[in-house]
């Protein structure tokens, strides 16, 4: 029987001794397999074009280049590789900037260890994942006001997008000075209407309507 394809990956650190570890990590992981790395931009735009890997795990701070602009490169130059953001910062701007250049995952480097392998299986899997410890400081709370097209009242909208940075229903309840069973109504509603089944959703749906971009 044929094993099944590995996911092949591509690591852009500057850090030597951060490239050792992932690559250590990941080599233990039975459905990933690291194909190449590069501690420079113009490096990995050169052997990822030969490896041609399925997902990139970029650094924030390269030689060079940020890399938030090395991911704008790759997204545009090859479209069908997919990536993801590891870095030591976490300020709102600068995470939106990374999505902006088309990344679909940004993890920080203190989280790798419990979030690192959740985060590429996510987006290898065509999805989008945010750190938890910094969702809520990338995706507005409050609806902005424009012509909405998903059928969502505004509270429908406060309660999926407070879903989407990761607070509970309690939590939610909390912020807005609603009931939590108030909560629970508008938050299922808004699953309904827009066929959402999980968080991993509701964060597809918080991509594509460009919450992360706000």
């Amino acid at each position: 029987m044929t094993s099944e394809r590995k996911h092949r990956l591509f690591i852009v650190d500057d850090h030597p001794i951060v490239l050792s570890g992932l690559n250590s990590l990941l080599s233990e992981q039975a459905d990933l397999e690291v194909v190449g790395q590069a501690e420079a931009a113009a490096d990995a735009m050169e052997q990822i074009e030969s490896t041609q890997p399925d997902l990139v795990i970029v650094d924030g701070s390269l030689p060079g280049m940020s890399g938030a602009a090395l991911v704008s490169h790759l997204t545009k130059r090859f479209p069908g590789i997919r990536t993801l953001a590891l870095t030591l910062h976490e300020e709102g701007a600068y995470v939106r900037a990374f999505f902006r250049a088309g990344a679909k995952g940004f993890v920080l480097k203190a989280s790798a260890a419990d979030d690192l392998l959740k985060a590429i299986r996510a987006v290898l899997a065509g999805g989008v994942y945010v750190d938890p410890a910094i969702a809520g400081k990338v995706i507005p709370l409050k609806p902005v006001a424009r012509a909405r097209g998903d059928g969502l009242s505004d509270r429908e909208e406060s309660v999926l997008r407070l879903v989407a940075s990761g607070h509970c229903n309690k939590e939610i309840s909390t912020y807005l000075g609603l009931s939590t069973r108030t909560v629970e109504t508008y938050r299922a509603r808004a699953f309904e209407k827009l066929g959402l089944r999980s968080r991993v959703a509701v964060l597809r749906h918080a991509m594509a309507e460009g919450w992360f971009l706000e």
